[in-house]
Formats: structure tokens, sequence, C-alpha cells
């Protein structure tokens, strides 16, 4: 089911609860909005955004706030697509090395 936005709402919750957690962690430990932004190399609104929980943030923005907190050992929990090796190794080798787009029949 998605929103009025064409988002599902498990992705917005998501967004939402990520933002959330990141402020928690930036109010906990006494440090304000624009220096969080100054110290991840990204503007103050872009902060907000994220703090918000918005859909348009670019990834990069994001990581650049969990490591500028310190919270860089998340990476590896965000970047697997699951945690099962043999899958992974499957999938590996069943999947092409590059796509070409389809030609269209004439």
């Amino acid at each position: 089911m998605k929103t009025v936005k064409g988002h599902p709402f498990v992705v917005e919750d998501a967004l939402i609860d990520l933002g959330q957690r990141i402020s928690l962690v930036r109010r906990a430990r006494r440090v304000t909005q624009p220096d969080l932004a100054a110290k991840a190399g990204i503007g103050l609104s872009t902060l907000l955004a994220i703090e918000k929980g918005a859909p348009t943030v670019q990834i990069g923005s994001v990581l650049m706030v969990l490591w500028a907190l310190g919270l860089e050992d998340t990476f590896d929990t965000l970047a697997r697509l699951g945690s099962d090796k043999e899958l992974t190794e499957l999938m590996a080798d069943s999947v092409p090395r590059a796509v070409r787009p389809r030609r269209s029949a004439r």
C-alpha cells in the first residue's frame, strides 16, 4: 500500500524513524544542528530534511551524518542485502556482469 506521496508506508516509517534516531543521538551528544551539518559537510537544510525523514535526501548525505556522529559502524549493516552468505554467493554467480538495454522489435 502506498501513501498519497507515492512512497510505501514502510519506507516512510523507516525514514522517519532513522531521522528521529539521528536527532536523538545528536542531542544526546550535545551537538547543534549547524555544527553537525558543518562536520558532515552538508547544508543545514539537508540535515533538517534528514531529521524529518524526507525521502529525497541523498544516501551519501545520510552516511556523512552517521559518520559525523561516530556511527560509521552502522554502514555495514545498511550496506548488506542480507546476512545469508550462501544466498549472496549464489546471487553473485547467477547475476550477469553487465546489463544491456533490450533491442526494440521493429
